[in-house]
């Protein structure tokens, strides 16, 4: 155990709260993976794309509002505005983290590619983003995962320190 005291963010949590606020949905279903998300997923990217454009920290204030802990780890950064904001408002102690897998590994775990969802900038928007630290995920030996979450947890605690 690292002893972190920390906790996820997720700007897209606010995304999925602001749209069922406004067309009166049922929050929890949206947070879900299920079909219910999937009628309403290209809208809510629209609506969050909408609201960045006219005010691309909106989504990044709201979900900072709800951190609590000294630790905060925003697991949905979707475009470089995201961090961009981020990185702004806490320059000295953000470190910018990708995590990511292969398509074969992603298709294993029942990722497929779906056109007008995969292919917006809310979901490769970050694709050459100069990352910090790159996780690969691949849950294989010899990625290198563990070694990098060790990394990205010995600077946490030396910046949680300082």
């Amino acid at each position: 155990s690292s002893g972190i005291n920390a906790e996820y963010g997720h700007l897209s949590l606010e995304i999925k709260r602001e749209y069922a606020q406004i067309h009166d949905l049922d929050f929890q279903l949206l947070l879900s993976d299920s079909p219910y998300k999937d009628i309403y997923r290209v809208a809510m990217i629209e609506l969050g794309e909408s609201r960045r454009n006219a005010d691309p920290g909106h989504y990044c204030r709201l979900a900072a509002a709800q951190a609590s802990k000294p630790c905060w780890i925003v697991v949905d950064n979707r475009r470089e505005t995201d961090l961009v904001y981020f990185k702004s408002q806490y320059p000295d102690k953000c470190l910018v983290v990708r995590v990511c897998a292969s398509e074969e590994v992603r298709a294993k775990r029942g990722w497929r590619w779906k056109e007008g969802v995969d292919d917006v900038i809310s979901e490769c928007g970050l694709d050459h983003y100069p990352w910090d630290v790159v996780v690969t995920n691949n849950a294989e030996e010899g990625d290198g995962f563990q070694d990098k979450l060790k990394e990205v947890v010995g600077w946490v605690t030396d910046k949680l320190k300082g």
